[in-house]
């Protein structure tokens, strides 16, 4: 890291394992830094701009949620995007509200929600607005992130400048994005700001959506958090679209599911989530990960689609990779 500036230091060999959710332990990266929305910002994108052109590998996370990293670690250079000093503006004349992207999305429902504008249906989805943008996050059945979103300023590391986009019906997709898309081999786009907009209802109607909705997720997330995980493994919007239920009513219905790879299992409890411990190998994780699909398969005639980001030493990895990789 000697060719580069950063405003603060850039730290070797980081154990990863309280950057995830999973109680499993993780590897290390070869550096870890701190991005922080503050005046170091502008000099730090730029330097990692520098390290885009150099094909030094690094990729940035907010809160870690949907995040499985290995015990090999990561290669390159893990960030972590500081949920300090974030904002929510809100512009009356244009009914608009305008948040940094390091914004926790709870933060933007509760400042909207006493303003009466509606974004319930985003309650209860976890980590940074930045995050729930170029995932689309959504809970399984409300509106997306892309329902609200007019305009991104992007951070273009390719380009080392910043742009604006004015999304379009192709900018989204379920659980995805242009942006997405664009990072997914290498670190293409930021989201620095991003502009939403919801309709007025009324504080009170807000808030009856908004209590229906947590009611539903409140116990889950809670369990969830207990065991040590990151939500349900499997696309729960996939297999609804699929096979008319999500993970949890499969796994409910059935006792095919109840296994247990040395730790690696689904939760007895709440949405059945993915669960590990600390003596659970990658080995482990892969065999039920390949003894899902293939029951999967052999039950509904479909491959269900991984929601969960799987960060391995080089980079993030589809499933098929990870079980080739690991069995």
């Amino acid at each position: 890291m000697e060719n580069y500036n950063f405003k603060r230091p850039v730290q070797e060999n980081y154990n990863l394992t309280k950057k995830h959710l999973f109680k499993k332990i993780a590897g290390n990266a070869r550096y870890y830094y701190e991005l922080r929305n503050d005046e170091s910002l502008d000099n730090d994108l730029e330097e990692l701009s520098k390290l885009y052109q150099d094909d030094m590998p690094f990729r940035i996370y907010g809160m870690h949620t949907n995040l499985y990293i290995t015990s090999n670690g990561y290669e390159g250079m893990f960030i972590d995007m500081s949920p300090k000093k974030s904002y929510v503006k809100f512009d009356e004349e244009s009914e608009e509200f305008i948040c940094s992207g390091n914004l926790l999305t709870t933060q933007l429902v509760n400042f909207a929600m006493k303003k009466g504008y509606d974004f319930a249906s985003l309650a209860g989805v976890p980590g940074m607005i930045g995050a729930g943008v170029v995932g689309n996050a959504s809970f399984a059945t409300g509106k997306e992130f892309c329902d609200y979103v007019k305009r991104i300023t992007l951070f273009d590391f390719e380009s080392g400048k910043y742009v604006e986009i004015t999304p379009d019906e192709k900018s989204f997709s379920t659980r995805n994005s242009f942006i997405k898309k664009a990072n997914q081999n290498k670190t293409r786009y930021f989201v620095k700001e991003v502009v939403l907009w919801s309709e007025q209802i009324g504080e009170n109607g807000v808030r009856a959506k908004y209590q229906a909705q947590m009611d539903l997720r409140t116990k889950d997330l809670r369990i969830g958090y207990l065991e040590g995980c990151a939500g349900s493994i499997w696309s729960n919007i996939d297999l609804r679209n699929k096979i008319g239920v999500s993970f949890r009513k499969v796994v409910m219905g059935t006792d095919v599911f109840n296994v247990d790879f040395n730790g690696a299992r689904y939760s007895k409890f709440g949405s059945r989530f993915f669960t590990l411990n600390k003596e659970t190998t990658e080995k482990d994780v892969a065999k039920l990960m390949k003894y899902t699909i293939d029951k999967m398969e052999e039950l509904y005639h479909i491959k269900p689609e991984k929601e969960v980001i799987f960060l391995d030493y080089d980079g993030e990895v589809d499933i098929d990779t990870y079980i080739n990789r690991y069995i």
